[in-house]
Protein backbone atom coordinates (compact mmCIF):
# COMPACT_ATOMS: atom_id res chain seq x y z
CA UNK A 1 0.00 0.00 0.00
CA UNK A 2 1.17 3.72 -0.44
CA UNK A 3 1.75 5.79 2.10
CA UNK A 4 -1.29 8.46 2.37
CA UNK A 5 -0.14 10.07 5.43
CA UNK A 6 1.12 13.78 4.93
CA UNK A 7 1.54 14.19 1.28
CA UNK A 8 -2.05 13.48 1.32
CA UNK A 9 -3.34 15.58 4.26
CA UNK A 10 -0.80 18.32 2.95
CA UNK A 11 -3.13 18.67 -0.53
CA UNK A 12 -6.38 17.76 0.83
CA UNK A 13 -8.26 20.29 -0.14
CA UNK A 14 -6.60 20.98 -3.23
CA UNK A 15 -8.68 20.83 -6.10
CA UNK A 16 -7.37 19.67 -9.40
CA UNK A 17 -6.62 22.87 -11.68
CA UNK A 18 -7.78 20.87 -14.45
CA UNK A 19 -10.43 19.43 -13.06
CA UNK A 20 -12.63 21.67 -11.23
CA UNK A 21 -14.43 23.46 -14.50
CA UNK A 22 -15.16 20.09 -15.40
CA UNK A 23 -17.29 19.81 -12.15
CA UNK A 24 -18.35 22.99 -12.63
CA UNK A 25 -20.04 21.66 -16.05
CA UNK A 26 -21.48 18.87 -14.88
CA UNK A 27 -23.42 20.56 -11.95
CA UNK A 28 -24.89 23.18 -14.36
CA UNK A 29 -26.18 20.25 -16.34
CA UNK A 30 -28.52 19.59 -13.17
CA UNK A 31 -29.20 23.43 -12.77
CA UNK A 32 -30.61 23.63 -16.23
CA UNK A 33 -33.23 21.00 -15.38
CA UNK A 34 -33.59 22.73 -12.47
CA UNK A 35 -34.83 26.09 -14.40
CA UNK A 36 -36.37 23.77 -16.70
CA UNK A 37 -39.00 22.67 -13.66
CA UNK A 38 -39.11 26.28 -12.70
CA UNK A 39 -40.46 27.48 -15.82
CA UNK A 40 -43.75 26.89 -15.97
CA UNK A 41 -44.69 28.83 -12.57
CA UNK A 42 -41.51 28.56 -9.82
CA UNK A 43 -40.20 27.30 -7.16
CA UNK A 44 -42.23 24.47 -5.44
CA UNK A 45 -44.28 25.18 -2.30
CA UNK A 46 -45.16 22.63 0.20
CA UNK A 47 -46.78 23.43 2.92
CA UNK A 48 -43.66 22.89 5.29
CA UNK A 49 -42.12 25.89 2.69
CA UNK A 50 -45.00 28.07 3.71
CA UNK A 51 -43.91 27.63 7.49
CA UNK A 52 -40.29 28.79 6.32
CA UNK A 53 -41.20 31.18 4.57
CA UNK A 54 -43.69 32.68 6.57
CA UNK A 55 -41.29 32.25 9.79
CA UNK A 56 -38.59 34.35 7.26
CA UNK A 57 -40.73 36.99 6.73
CA UNK A 58 -42.03 37.49 10.36
CA UNK A 59 -38.18 37.10 11.44
CA UNK A 60 -37.39 39.90 9.34
CA UNK A 61 -40.65 42.35 10.33
CA UNK A 62 -40.64 41.68 14.42
CA UNK A 63 -37.15 39.72 15.00
CA UNK A 64 -39.34 36.49 16.32
CA UNK A 65 -39.24 33.30 14.39
CA UNK A 66 -42.73 32.75 14.33
CA UNK A 67 -44.94 31.27 11.91
CA UNK A 68 -47.86 32.48 9.90
CA UNK A 69 -50.04 31.77 12.74
CA UNK A 70 -48.05 33.83 14.90
CA UNK A 71 -46.64 31.22 16.98
CA UNK A 72 -43.20 30.17 17.73
CA UNK A 73 -41.83 28.23 14.87
CA UNK A 74 -41.22 24.77 17.04
CA UNK A 75 -41.84 21.84 14.81
CA UNK A 76 -39.05 22.69 12.81
CA UNK A 77 -35.92 24.61 13.51
CA UNK A 78 -34.78 27.65 12.66
CA UNK A 79 -31.62 27.10 10.55
CA UNK A 80 -33.26 27.39 7.22
CA UNK A 81 -35.50 30.21 7.71
CA UNK A 82 -32.69 32.56 8.99
CA UNK A 83 -30.55 31.30 6.05
CA UNK A 84 -33.65 33.24 3.65
CA UNK A 85 -34.03 35.53 6.06
CA UNK A 86 -30.44 36.93 6.20
CA UNK A 87 -30.84 36.65 1.76
CA UNK A 88 -34.17 38.56 1.71
CA UNK A 89 -31.73 41.20 4.38
CA UNK A 90 -29.11 41.48 1.99
CA UNK A 91 -30.95 42.18 -0.81
CA UNK A 92 -33.28 44.55 0.65
CA UNK A 93 -30.41 46.33 2.02
CA UNK A 94 -29.33 47.09 -1.33
CA UNK A 95 -32.65 48.03 -2.68
CA UNK A 96 -33.41 45.01 -4.86
CA UNK A 97 -36.41 44.15 -3.42
CA UNK A 98 -38.42 44.93 -0.77
CA UNK A 99 -39.38 41.87 1.94
CA UNK A 100 -42.51 39.58 0.88
CA UNK A 101 -43.64 36.11 0.37
CA UNK A 102 -42.98 36.83 -3.46
CA UNK A 103 -39.69 37.91 -2.81
CA UNK A 104 -38.74 35.37 -0.51
CA UNK A 105 -39.81 32.47 -3.06
CA UNK A 106 -37.67 34.28 -5.98
CA UNK A 107 -34.37 34.18 -3.39
CA UNK A 108 -35.33 30.66 -2.58
CA UNK A 109 -34.46 29.59 -5.81
CA UNK A 110 -31.57 31.79 -6.57
CA UNK A 111 -30.83 30.18 -2.81
CA UNK A 112 -31.29 26.40 -4.38
CA UNK A 113 -29.31 26.79 -7.22
CA UNK A 114 -26.16 28.03 -5.51
CA UNK A 115 -26.84 25.59 -2.26
CA UNK A 116 -27.22 22.94 -5.51
CA UNK A 117 -23.70 23.79 -6.85
CA UNK A 118 -22.03 23.95 -3.64
CA UNK A 119 -23.63 20.17 -2.33
CA UNK A 120 -21.62 19.27 -6.03
CA UNK A 121 -18.21 20.37 -5.70
CA UNK A 122 -18.17 19.14 -2.09
CA UNK A 123 -18.59 15.78 -2.45
CA UNK A 124 -16.34 16.06 -5.73
CA UNK A 125 -14.09 17.18 -2.80
CA UNK A 126 -15.05 13.86 -0.78
CA UNK A 127 -14.48 11.92 -4.02
CA UNK A 128 -11.11 13.42 -4.30
CA UNK A 129 -10.26 11.68 -0.88
CA UNK A 130 -11.08 7.91 -2.44
CA UNK A 131 -7.90 6.19 -3.15
CA UNK A 132 -8.61 4.84 -5.90
CA UNK A 133 -11.26 6.88 -7.78
CA UNK A 134 -9.87 8.43 -10.68
CA UNK A 135 -11.06 11.67 -11.87
CA UNK A 136 -13.27 10.49 -15.34
CA UNK A 137 -15.02 7.93 -11.95
CA UNK A 138 -15.69 11.08 -10.18
CA UNK A 139 -17.18 12.59 -13.09
CA UNK A 140 -19.28 9.71 -13.61
CA UNK A 141 -20.54 9.68 -10.47
CA UNK A 142 -21.63 13.01 -10.40
CA UNK A 143 -23.52 12.83 -13.57
CA UNK A 144 -25.15 10.68 -11.71
CA UNK A 145 -26.07 12.86 -8.97
CA UNK A 146 -26.79 16.08 -10.54
CA UNK A 147 -28.99 14.08 -12.76
CA UNK A 148 -30.94 12.18 -9.66
CA UNK A 149 -34.65 12.78 -9.01
CA UNK A 150 -34.15 12.38 -5.68
CA UNK A 151 -31.82 15.56 -5.24
CA UNK A 152 -33.69 17.62 -8.18
CA UNK A 153 -37.00 17.10 -6.46
CA UNK A 154 -35.08 18.49 -2.93
CA UNK A 155 -33.90 21.30 -5.07
CA UNK A 156 -36.88 21.89 -6.92
CA UNK A 157 -38.63 22.87 -3.33
CA UNK A 158 -38.37 25.62 -0.61
CA UNK A 159 -37.18 22.75 1.67
CA UNK A 160 -34.72 22.59 4.45
CA UNK A 161 -32.84 19.78 2.56
CA UNK A 162 -31.76 22.09 0.41
CA UNK A 163 -29.21 23.86 2.89
CA UNK A 164 -29.08 20.48 5.39
CA UNK A 165 -27.11 18.22 2.66
CA UNK A 166 -24.17 20.70 1.53
CA UNK A 167 -23.94 21.10 5.45
CA UNK A 168 -23.37 17.31 6.76
CA UNK A 169 -21.08 16.87 3.86
CA UNK A 170 -19.00 19.80 4.43
CA UNK A 171 -19.54 18.56 7.94
CA UNK A 172 -17.86 14.97 6.85
CA UNK A 173 -15.37 16.76 5.05
CA UNK A 174 -14.03 18.14 7.77
CA UNK A 175 -13.84 15.32 9.95
CA UNK A 176 -12.33 13.41 7.15
CA UNK A 177 -9.23 16.29 7.75
CA UNK A 178 -9.65 16.24 11.29
CA UNK A 179 -8.65 12.56 10.79
CA UNK A 180 -5.82 13.31 8.39
CA UNK A 181 -4.17 15.77 10.80
CA UNK A 182 -5.81 15.40 13.78
CA UNK A 183 -6.06 19.22 14.05
CA UNK A 184 -8.51 20.68 17.19
CA UNK A 185 -9.01 23.61 14.50
CA UNK A 186 -10.22 20.91 12.05
CA UNK A 187 -12.31 19.15 14.79
CA UNK A 188 -14.05 22.32 15.74
CA UNK A 189 -15.23 23.69 12.18
CA UNK A 190 -16.52 20.01 11.68
CA UNK A 191 -18.66 20.44 14.53
CA UNK A 192 -19.88 24.13 14.02
CA UNK A 193 -20.82 22.93 10.57
CA UNK A 194 -22.68 19.95 12.29
CA UNK A 195 -23.98 22.51 14.74
CA UNK A 196 -25.63 24.48 11.84
CA UNK A 197 -26.79 21.22 10.10
CA UNK A 198 -28.63 20.42 13.74
CA UNK A 199 -30.21 23.41 13.50
CA UNK A 200 -31.73 23.13 9.85
CA UNK A 201 -32.91 19.51 10.60
CA UNK A 202 -33.45 18.00 13.72
CA UNK A 203 -31.91 14.93 11.85
CA UNK A 204 -28.93 16.09 12.52
CA UNK A 205 -28.12 14.55 15.23
CA UNK A 206 -27.38 11.57 12.57
CA UNK A 207 -24.12 13.46 11.65
CA UNK A 208 -23.01 13.78 15.53
CA UNK A 209 -23.85 10.08 15.93
CA UNK A 210 -21.93 9.88 12.69
CA UNK A 211 -19.19 11.96 13.92
CA UNK A 212 -17.96 10.31 16.99
CA UNK A 213 -18.30 7.30 15.74
CA UNK A 214 -15.55 8.32 13.30
CA UNK A 215 -13.44 9.91 15.49
CA UNK A 216 -13.43 7.05 18.52
CA UNK A 217 -13.00 4.10 15.76
CA UNK A 218 -10.76 5.42 12.98
CA UNK A 219 -7.53 6.58 14.13
CA UNK A 220 -6.03 10.00 12.87
CA UNK A 221 -2.85 10.49 11.53
CA UNK A 222 -1.19 11.52 14.90
CA UNK A 223 -2.78 7.91 16.32
CA UNK A 224 -4.49 9.06 19.47
CA UNK A 225 -5.04 7.13 22.11
CA UNK A 226 -8.52 5.79 23.43
CA UNK A 227 -9.32 8.13 25.92
CA UNK A 228 -8.17 11.23 23.67
CA UNK A 229 -10.24 10.12 21.18
CA UNK A 230 -13.01 9.89 23.79
CA UNK A 231 -12.25 13.43 24.53
CA UNK A 232 -12.60 14.42 21.07
CA UNK A 233 -15.68 12.88 20.79
CA UNK A 234 -17.34 14.76 23.50
CA UNK A 235 -16.14 18.10 22.45
CA UNK A 236 -17.53 17.61 18.72
CA UNK A 237 -20.81 16.11 20.62
CA UNK A 238 -20.97 18.97 22.99
CA UNK A 239 -20.04 21.75 19.76
CA UNK A 240 -22.20 19.91 17.37
CA UNK A 241 -25.43 19.82 19.88
CA UNK A 242 -25.11 23.13 21.53
CA UNK A 243 -26.92 25.24 19.05
CA UNK A 244 -29.30 23.09 18.33
CA UNK A 245 -30.07 22.45 22.66
CA UNK A 246 -30.95 25.80 22.58
CA UNK A 247 -33.22 26.16 19.95
CA UNK A 248 -34.75 23.14 21.46
CA UNK A 249 -34.83 25.07 24.85
CA UNK A 250 -36.63 28.42 23.37
CA UNK A 251 -39.27 25.64 22.03
CA UNK A 252 -39.59 24.71 25.37
CA UNK A 253 -39.80 27.86 27.29
CA UNK A 254 -42.23 29.39 24.28
CA UNK A 255 -44.20 26.95 22.77
CA UNK A 256 -44.26 24.57 25.40
CA UNK A 257 -43.04 21.70 23.31
CA UNK A 258 -39.74 20.60 22.68
CA UNK A 259 -39.84 19.65 19.09
CA UNK A 260 -43.49 20.44 18.66
CA UNK A 261 -46.34 17.71 19.57
CA UNK A 262 -45.37 14.57 18.32
CA UNK A 263 -47.55 11.69 18.21
CA UNK A 264 -47.13 7.90 18.75
CA UNK A 265 -45.39 5.87 15.86
CA UNK A 266 -48.53 3.47 13.79
CA UNK A 267 -45.62 1.89 11.96
CA UNK A 268 -42.96 -1.15 13.12
CA UNK A 269 -39.18 -0.87 12.47
CA UNK A 270 -39.32 -3.57 10.22
CA UNK A 271 -42.27 -1.67 8.08
CA UNK A 272 -40.00 1.45 8.13
CA UNK A 273 -37.35 -0.85 6.50
CA UNK A 274 -39.47 -1.65 3.97
CA UNK A 275 -40.73 1.88 3.25
CA UNK A 276 -36.81 2.65 3.01
CA UNK A 277 -36.60 -0.53 0.17
CA UNK A 278 -39.16 0.91 -1.97
CA UNK A 279 -37.40 4.69 -1.94
CA UNK A 280 -33.47 2.65 -2.97
CA UNK A 281 -35.65 0.83 -5.34
CA UNK A 282 -36.63 3.71 -7.05
CA UNK A 283 -33.12 5.52 -6.35
CA UNK A 284 -31.48 2.69 -7.93
CA UNK A 285 -32.51 0.74 -11.08
CA UNK A 286 -34.33 -1.78 -8.73
CA UNK A 287 -38.00 -1.54 -10.33
CA UNK A 288 -39.84 -4.42 -8.54
CA UNK A 289 -41.24 -3.14 -5.31
CA UNK A 290 -41.91 -6.65 -4.55
CA UNK A 291 -38.31 -6.72 -3.25
CA UNK A 292 -38.22 -4.09 -1.22
CA UNK A 293 -37.32 -5.47 2.06
CA UNK A 294 -34.65 -8.25 0.58
CA UNK A 295 -33.04 -5.14 -1.41
CA UNK A 296 -32.98 -3.07 2.40
CA UNK A 297 -31.22 -5.68 4.01
CA UNK A 298 -29.01 -6.63 1.28
CA UNK A 299 -28.43 -2.88 1.09
CA UNK A 300 -27.29 -2.56 5.15
CA UNK A 301 -25.68 -5.85 5.68
CA UNK A 302 -23.44 -4.85 2.53
CA UNK A 303 -23.15 -1.43 3.81
CA UNK A 304 -22.16 -2.80 7.27
CA UNK A 305 -19.54 -5.17 5.67
CA UNK A 306 -17.85 -2.36 3.96
CA UNK A 307 -17.07 -0.25 6.86
CA UNK A 308 -15.85 -3.01 8.30
CA UNK A 309 -13.33 -3.67 5.65
CA UNK A 310 -12.80 -0.10 5.71
CA UNK A 311 -11.82 -0.17 8.99
CA UNK A 312 -9.80 -2.67 8.92
CA UNK A 313 -7.87 -0.95 5.84
CA UNK A 314 -7.18 1.68 7.68
CA UNK A 315 -6.41 3.91 4.30
CA UNK A 316 -10.15 3.75 3.00
CA UNK A 317 -11.20 6.43 5.49
CA UNK A 318 -12.88 8.86 3.26
CA UNK A 319 -14.83 5.64 1.90
CA UNK A 320 -15.84 4.48 5.62
CA UNK A 321 -17.12 8.32 6.23
CA UNK A 322 -19.49 8.37 3.32
CA UNK A 323 -20.52 4.88 3.97
CA UNK A 324 -20.68 5.09 7.93
CA UNK A 325 -23.09 8.11 7.52
CA UNK A 326 -25.32 6.41 5.11
CA UNK A 327 -25.73 3.82 7.06
CA UNK A 328 -26.03 5.60 10.41
CA UNK A 329 -28.63 8.03 8.87
CA UNK A 330 -30.69 5.27 7.45
CA UNK A 331 -30.82 3.32 11.09
CA UNK A 332 -31.89 6.49 12.47
CA UNK A 333 -34.32 7.54 10.54
CA UNK A 334 -35.45 4.10 10.87
CA UNK A 335 -35.95 3.95 14.82
CA UNK A 336 -36.94 7.27 14.67
CA UNK A 337 -40.29 6.43 12.57
CA UNK A 338 -40.56 3.77 14.52
CA UNK A 339 -41.26 5.56 17.68
CA UNK A 340 -42.75 9.27 16.93
CA UNK A 341 -44.90 9.25 13.81
CA UNK A 342 -43.95 10.30 10.82
CA UNK A 343 -44.69 10.92 7.19
CA UNK A 344 -44.48 7.64 4.91
CA UNK A 345 -40.75 7.40 4.33
CA UNK A 346 -40.51 9.05 1.34
CA UNK A 347 -37.26 9.99 -1.27
CA UNK A 348 -37.41 13.37 1.25
CA UNK A 349 -36.55 12.20 4.49
CA UNK A 350 -34.14 9.55 3.31
CA UNK A 351 -31.92 11.91 1.02
CA UNK A 352 -29.19 13.01 2.81
CA UNK A 353 -28.44 8.95 2.73
CA UNK A 354 -28.73 9.22 -0.97
CA UNK A 355 -24.73 10.58 -2.04
CA UNK A 356 -22.93 8.76 0.73
CA UNK A 357 -24.78 5.73 -0.05
CA UNK A 358 -23.84 5.52 -3.58
CA UNK A 359 -20.50 6.99 -3.77
CA UNK A 360 -19.73 4.02 -0.43
CA UNK A 361 -20.78 1.50 -2.50
CA UNK A 362 -18.62 2.87 -5.29
CA UNK A 363 -15.63 2.95 -2.76
CA UNK A 364 -16.14 -0.77 -2.08
CA UNK A 365 -16.58 -2.02 -5.56
CA UNK A 366 -12.60 0.18 -6.58
CA UNK A 367 -11.47 -1.53 -3.56
CA UNK A 368 -12.57 -4.96 -4.43
CA UNK A 369 -11.08 -3.51 -8.11
CA UNK A 370 -7.50 -3.08 -6.58
CA UNK A 371 -7.74 -6.07 -4.89
CA UNK A 372 -8.56 -8.75 -7.25
CA UNK A 373 -9.07 -7.32 -10.39
CA UNK A 374 -6.31 -4.49 -11.31
CA UNK A 375 -3.04 -6.90 -12.33
CA UNK A 376 -5.59 -9.47 -14.34
CA UNK A 377 -5.96 -7.84 -17.80
CA UNK A 378 -9.09 -10.03 -18.77
CA UNK A 379 -10.97 -8.99 -15.23
CA UNK A 380 -10.26 -5.65 -15.80
CA UNK A 381 -11.83 -5.62 -19.17
CA UNK A 382 -15.05 -6.67 -17.73
CA UNK A 383 -14.89 -5.02 -14.80
CA UNK A 384 -14.95 -1.86 -16.55
CA UNK A 385 -17.94 -2.86 -18.76
CA UNK A 386 -19.56 -3.87 -15.78
CA UNK A 387 -18.93 -0.30 -14.54
CA UNK A 388 -19.88 0.98 -17.38
CA UNK A 389 -23.31 -1.00 -17.35
CA UNK A 390 -24.23 -0.12 -14.22
CA UNK A 391 -23.88 3.76 -14.97
CA UNK A 392 -25.89 3.43 -17.62
CA UNK A 393 -28.25 1.82 -15.99
CA UNK A 394 -28.51 4.27 -12.91
CA UNK A 395 -28.85 7.09 -16.09
CA UNK A 396 -31.25 5.46 -17.70
CA UNK A 397 -33.12 5.35 -14.23
CA UNK A 398 -32.91 8.54 -13.93
CA UNK A 399 -33.78 9.77 -16.99
CA UNK A 400 -36.95 7.81 -17.38
CA UNK A 401 -38.25 9.26 -13.92
CA UNK A 402 -37.12 12.69 -14.73
CA UNK A 403 -38.72 12.47 -18.08
CA UNK A 404 -42.05 11.13 -16.34
CA UNK A 405 -41.90 14.28 -13.35
CA UNK A 406 -41.20 16.76 -16.36
CA UNK A 407 -44.37 15.62 -18.43
CA UNK A 408 -46.38 17.11 -15.98
CA UNK A 409 -44.22 19.93 -14.57
CA UNK A 410 -44.04 21.53 -17.78
CA UNK A 411 -47.69 21.78 -18.22
CA UNK A 412 -48.95 22.25 -15.23
CA UNK A 413 -45.89 23.51 -12.34
CA UNK A 414 -44.31 21.89 -9.89
CA UNK A 415 -46.78 19.35 -7.32
CA UNK A 416 -47.62 22.27 -4.56
CA UNK A 417 -49.36 25.59 -3.82
CA UNK A 418 -47.93 27.05 -7.28
CA UNK A 419 -49.25 24.03 -9.13
CA UNK A 420 -52.02 24.87 -11.55
CA UNK A 421 -54.00 22.53 -10.05
CA UNK A 422 -54.13 24.95 -6.61
CA UNK A 423 -53.64 28.29 -8.46
CA UNK A 424 -56.46 27.44 -10.94
CA UNK A 425 -58.79 25.82 -8.50
CA UNK A 426 -62.28 27.09 -8.32
CA UNK A 427 -62.33 27.12 -4.51
CA UNK A 428 -59.52 29.00 -4.18
CA UNK A 429 -60.55 31.84 -6.94
CA UNK A 430 -63.48 32.12 -4.98
CA UNK A 431 -61.60 32.75 -1.59
CA UNK A 432 -59.30 34.87 -3.34
CA UNK A 433 -62.33 36.92 -5.02
CA UNK A 434 -63.95 37.17 -1.48
CA UNK A 435 -61.55 36.65 1.37
CA UNK A 436 -62.37 40.66 2.45
CA UNK A 437 -65.90 39.93 2.84
CA UNK A 438 -65.18 36.46 4.56
CA UNK A 439 -63.24 37.94 6.89
CA UNK A 440 -66.57 39.44 8.91
CA UNK A 441 -66.21 35.94 10.36
CA UNK A 442 -63.15 35.81 12.03
CA UNK A 443 -62.67 32.30 13.17
CA UNK A 444 -61.48 30.62 10.06
CA UNK A 445 -60.51 26.20 10.07
CA UNK A 446 -59.42 24.04 7.68
CA UNK A 447 -57.31 21.39 6.47
CA UNK A 448 -55.47 23.43 4.54
CA UNK A 449 -54.68 26.15 6.82
CA UNK A 450 -51.15 26.75 5.34
CA UNK A 451 -52.75 27.30 1.62
CA UNK A 452 -55.21 29.84 2.82
CA UNK A 453 -52.39 31.90 4.22
CA UNK A 454 -50.60 31.32 0.99
CA UNK A 455 -53.14 32.57 -1.44
CA UNK A 456 -54.56 35.21 1.12
CA UNK A 457 -52.09 35.94 3.74
CA UNK A 458 -55.05 35.15 6.30
CA UNK A 459 -54.65 33.18 9.52
CA UNK A 460 -56.55 29.55 9.63
CA UNK A 461 -56.28 27.52 11.78
CA UNK A 462 -56.00 23.84 11.44
CA UNK A 463 -58.88 21.15 12.09
CA UNK A 464 -58.36 19.06 15.24
CA UNK A 465 -56.69 16.17 15.40
CA UNK A 466 -58.67 12.74 15.87
CA UNK A 467 -56.78 11.56 18.84
CA UNK A 468 -56.31 15.06 20.14
CA UNK A 469 -59.18 15.69 22.59
CA UNK A 470 -58.68 19.32 23.30
CA UNK A 471 -58.49 20.72 19.64
CA UNK A 472 -62.00 18.81 19.29
CA UNK A 473 -63.26 20.34 22.21
CA UNK A 474 -61.97 23.99 21.55
CA UNK A 475 -63.76 23.46 18.19
CA UNK A 476 -67.24 22.00 19.23
CA UNK A 477 -67.08 24.92 21.71
CA UNK A 478 -66.21 27.61 18.78
CA UNK A 479 -69.78 29.37 18.28
CA UNK A 480 -69.11 30.40 15.21
CA UNK A 481 -66.88 29.51 11.99
CA UNK A 482 -66.23 29.15 8.31
CA UNK A 483 -64.65 25.87 7.22
CA UNK A 484 -62.51 25.65 4.00
CA UNK A 485 -62.31 22.37 2.72
CA UNK A 486 -59.84 21.49 0.07
CA UNK A 487 -59.93 17.73 -1.19
CA UNK A 488 -56.35 17.68 -2.78
CA UNK A 489 -55.06 18.29 1.09
CA UNK A 490 -56.95 15.13 2.68
CA UNK A 491 -54.91 14.58 6.04
CA UNK A 492 -56.25 11.40 7.70
CA UNK A 493 -54.81 12.53 11.01
CA UNK A 494 -57.63 15.65 10.85
CA UNK A 495 -61.17 15.65 11.39
CA UNK A 496 -62.39 14.12 7.71
CA UNK A 497 -65.59 15.55 5.65
CA UNK A 498 -67.68 12.87 7.05
CA UNK A 499 -66.74 13.57 10.81
CA UNK A 500 -67.92 17.18 9.96
CA UNK A 501 -70.85 16.65 8.15
CA UNK A 502 -72.08 14.24 11.08
CA UNK A 503 -71.75 17.40 13.64
CA UNK A 504 -74.96 19.25 14.58
CA UNK A 505 -74.04 22.70 13.80
CA UNK A 506 -71.85 22.62 10.69
CA UNK A 507 -73.53 23.18 7.58
CA UNK A 508 -72.49 22.60 4.08
CA UNK A 509 -72.92 26.34 2.70
CA UNK A 510 -70.64 25.86 -0.82
CA UNK A 511 -69.48 23.29 -2.61
CA UNK A 512 -66.67 23.60 -5.92
CA UNK A 513 -64.91 21.31 -7.74
CA UNK A 514 -62.35 19.87 -5.54
CA UNK A 515 -63.46 21.54 -2.49
CA UNK A 516 -66.16 23.05 -0.39
CA UNK A 517 -67.32 25.90 2.35
CA UNK A 518 -68.83 24.94 5.42
CA UNK A 519 -70.75 27.17 8.25
CA UNK A 520 -70.22 25.98 11.44
CA UNK A 521 -72.97 27.85 13.85
CA UNK A 522 -76.79 27.66 14.59
CA UNK A 523 -77.81 30.41 11.81
CA UNK A 524 -76.78 32.01 8.53
CA UNK A 525 -74.84 35.15 9.23
CA UNK A 526 -76.19 38.11 6.87
CA UNK A 527 -72.26 38.39 4.88
CA UNK A 528 -73.32 34.67 4.03
CA UNK A 529 -76.14 35.15 2.63
CA UNK A 530 -75.65 38.05 0.73
CA UNK A 531 -73.10 35.64 -1.08
CA UNK A 532 -75.29 33.14 -1.91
Amino acid sequence: MPNFGTGMASRFFRFHVASWWKTLLVGLLGVCILLAYFHHSGIGISPDAVNYLSTAEEWLRTGRFDNFHHQPLIDFPIGYPLWIACWMKLAAGIGMMHVSLASLMHLAVVSNIILFLILIFVSDALLQQFIHLKERHRLLLLSIFVTSPCLLEIYSYAWSETLFLPLCMLCLLWILKYLKQGSWMDLCIAALWCAMACITRYAGIAMVLTGIFLIVFVSSERKYTLPKRLLHAFVFGCISASIMVVNLYRNRITGGFAAGPREKSLTSFAENLRQAGDVIADWWPVFNHQISMILIWVVLLCGILCCLYFIKQKNYTAELGMMSMAMIYLFFIAIIASITRFQTLDSRLLSPAYIPLLAGFAGGLHALFATFVLHHKKRFRWFMIAGFVFWIAFQANNWIQNAENYDGIKDAGIPGYTEDGWQQSPAILYLIQHAGRLAQIPVWYSNADDAIYFFTRKQAYELPHKENQCERRLFEDEPQALIFWYDDADDPDLLEKTDLEKMPDVHLWKTFDGGAIYWKGSSLPHVLQSLR
